[in-house]
């Protein structure tokens, strides 16, 4: 997939795929992301950055944000 613009709310979105790479980066919030097959039941078990790189190994990657407002990132697969 070419790269995209994904909108974030409070509510995790996958935005990768097991075994498969991806690069995420937000370029003004720091968003919140979890490895899972499922989307993620508890919120409260996360990572934090701007942006992270994943080869795939670790299962699907689930992004969202802590606040109400909405802010965006760049997917590439």
């Amino acid at each position: 997939m070419p790269t995209a613009r994904i909108k974030l709310t409070k509510t995790p979105v996958r935005v990768s795929f097991a075994n498969l790479p991806a690069y995420v980066q937000s370029h003004n919030n720091h968003f919140r992301f979890a490895f899972s097959e499922t989307q993620p039941a508890d919120l409260t078990a996360y990572h934090e950055d701007k942006k992270v790189y994943t080869d795939g190994a670790l299962g699907a990657l689930w992004v969202w944000l802590a606040h109400e407002d909405e802010a965006y990132v760049s997917v590439s697969t």
